[in-house]
């Protein structure tokens, strides 16, 4: 009985999962930091302006 087919079909499986896997975290990566420099930007804009009459 020849098992050698059998590991290589799991080894095929786990590289499709894996690799669906990290597509997915890179996927996630991307979304957080867009939704992270959109924050950023609103908060800059909604805060208030730093310093008094002439100061920078």
């Amino acid at each position: 009985m020849n098992v050698a087919p059998g590991f290589g079909i799991l080894a095929v499986l786990y590289v499709v999962v894996m690799a669906a896997l990290i597509g997915l975290a890179i996927y996630v990566l991307i979304l957080v930091i867009a939704f992270l420099r959109l924050r950023i930007a609103e908060l800059k804009r909604t805060a208030p302006p730093r310093g008094g009459p002439g100061r920078q």
